[in-house]
């Protein structure tokens, strides 16, 4: 249970913090030398969308009631969600693939450092639309292979495309709903259930909270880019395991 525990902090740690959840999980399991448990990966997503949920319970209320503001919100949601759903159903076996791989992961991280770096450029210059919300579901996609952020890329492509950080950050929150559930649904045949998995679970919930409430805080200061830097170190890292 131990085991358990410890990836249930690092998920909960590295879920919104843009640094990769799946990227550290499976190095952990590479470094362990355990074969990748996607199931329980994913069920530890479920405990980070629950900890969303809370979070984020007043824009799913403003989404719920279908008030004349939210219904443009919905759409804006629905065309993000696109391009990763059809990414993860056309490519599931190279994504799960991927989860093997050092060289993948230190490649990864290095890439989301790139772009992490780059927010430090980013100037507000509109408010969310179709094709953005579109541009920003596809960077979604790519963070279905381990070691890209998928908080790092949405956040960062809203920024870029001129969205005010904080409501980038937001926007992201709610997109990761549909996401995770829908990779809990492709690993339901892999379904098992015991003490360990439950205890993480809830371990998991409290620290997401804990996570997602530090990661606004960073975002509001303006430092969302300095986590290129850990992603820079976890690559490096990665890579050396590889090549040793």
């Amino acid at each position: 249970m131990l085991i358990e525990l410890l990836l249930a902090v690092i998920q909960s740690a590295t879920e919104f913090l843009p640094v990769s959840s799946s990227g550290h999980l499976a190095l952990v399991d590479l470094i362990l030398k355990q074969n990748p448990n996607l199931f329980f990966f994913t069920t530890l997503h479920l405990a980070s969308l629950l900890a969303v949920i809370i979070f984020t319970r007043k824009e799913i209320g403003g989404l719920l009631s279908f008030r004349k503001e939210y219904r443009r919100l919905w759409i804006y949601l629905i065309i993000a969600t696109i391009p990763a759903m059809l990414f993860g159903l056309l490519f599931k076996d190279m994504i799960e693939r991927a989860f093997s791989s050092l060289l993948f992961l230190g490649l990864a991280f290095m890439f989301t450092g790139v772009i992490l770096f780059f927010t430090k450029f980013a100037r507000v210059t509109g408010k969310l639309s179709l094709k953005k919300s579109l541009l920003i579901g596809i960077f979604q996609a790519l963070a279905l292979f381990p070691g890209v952020s998928r908080s790092g890329m949405t956040i960062s492509s809203g920024m870029f495309s001129g969205i005010e950080k904080e409501k980038a950050a937001r926007f992201s929150f709610l997109m990761f709903i549909p996401v995770s559930l829908g990779a809990f649904l492709l690993e339901l045949n892999n379904f098992y259930i015991d003490a360990g998995i439950i205890t993480a679970f809830f371990v998991c919930v409290v620290f997401s909270l804990l996570f997602l409430n530090l990661l606004v805080f960073v975002i509001k200061k303006d430092k969302f880019w300095i986590f290129s830097i850990y992603c820079w170190i976890i690559g490096i890292l990665s890579l050396i395991l590889f090549f040793r």
